[in-house]
């Protein structure tokens, strides 16, 4: 699926915004998008476009009055009026042509009928405004559609902003518009426009710095799982995942000093343990030649020895 960007003018609430669409999808409403965001009092269309034939699509729409609270309140309050179980969801950097907007990104799902609807989402203030990107597809079109939906509503930005007035979530982080201006001076430290793929590689380097920086507190609060959340939601990748088991192994290091080598590890080493491993192990993407299979099985077992070594043995071979 190829995709090209596109400026939609004459938007509601002066909602102009440039975002990047499917080649092929037609500006035209789909039954599956009436779900979701799309329903909430309030809220005006900006945008719908869909797929010829399957249940896939974008949605855009804004509202004039934000309301009060971060925009992970206003968010997650609109999630069970809307029918949206919500998978994960943490801040974030869209845009990334003219400008990077400070936002909320999230997934969730939404019963259809029979079907089962896959969806991600963009949240954003600006001005007081309320705005929300949409991508939405069937369980079955998730492996050929959802990466590339949501490349196109993670490219979204305003065309006049006015700037944030509240925070995407009550953190301790202050967001705000990045300007990129002057790029050709820049190039150094930013890509170019054209550049698609370094510009969602500096969005994603940006997005797991900052899920870094807050999943770090959570580990060493012992909300393992939400850590875990907070940094696969914002990168998914092998270099997500990665990171992630660093985040365990370095509390696993910080673990065993306390409670000194020798003997059976205590059950909050232990556990730090299984998730460094884990989390390392699945940063291995699936092989596909033997060789390929050989050399992440060598990986694997050097990863298994590293982080064994922290604890002083392998739990696992005196059970």
């Amino acid at each position: 699926m190829s995709v090209s960007r596109s400026t939609f003018h004459e938007r509601p609430l002066d909602l102009d915004f440039i975002m990047k669409v499917p080649v092929g999808f037609a500006e035209k409403g789909l039954a599956g998008l009436a779900c979701g965001i799309g329903r909430a009092p309030g809220f005006v269309p900006l945008l719908e476009i869909s797929s010829p034939g399957v249940c896939a699509g974008i949605s855009v729409m804004g509202r004039a009055n934000f309301g009060e609270g971060t925009v992970r309140d206003q968010f997650v309050a609109l999630c069970p009026e809307c029918g949206i179980t919500l998978l994960s969801i943490g801040p974030a950097y869209v845009g990334g042509l003219h400008k990077n907007h400070p936002a909320l990104l999230a997934t969730g799902l939404h019963r259809d009928g029979e079907n089962e609807l896959v969806m991600s989402f963009v949240a954003m203030e600006d001005g007081g405004r309320f705005v929300v990107a949409q991508a939405l597809c069937t369980r079955e079109l998730e492996p050929r559609f959802m990466k590339r939906l949501e490349d196109c509503i993670y490219s979204i930005e305003l065309v006049r902003h006015k700037g944030p007035t509240v925070n995407p979530e009550d953190n301790g982080s202050k967001y705000d518009i990045e300007i990129l201006e002057n790029l050709e001076k820049l190039k150094a430290e930013a890509p170019t426009p054209d550049d698609e793929a370094e510009v969602f590689k500096r969005k994603l380097t940006r997005a797991r710095e900052e899920a870094i920086r807050q999943a770090g507190p959570l580990i060493a609060d012992d909300r393992f799982d939400e850590a875990a959340r907070v940094m696969l939601s914002a990168d998914d990748s092998g270099q997500g995942r990665a990171a992630l088991s660093d985040l365990f192994a370095a509390a696993l290091r910080d673990q065993v000093r306390k409670d000194g080598k020798g003997g059976p590890a205590k059950p909050r080493a232990l556990e730090l343990y299984k998730r460094a491993l884990q989390h390392r192990l699945s940063a291995y993407p699936d092989p596909h030649t033997q060789e390929e299979a050989d050399r992440y099985s060598s990986g694997m077992d050097e990863d298994r020895a590293e982080i064994a070594e922290i604890l002083g043995y392998r739990p696992e071979s005196q059970t």
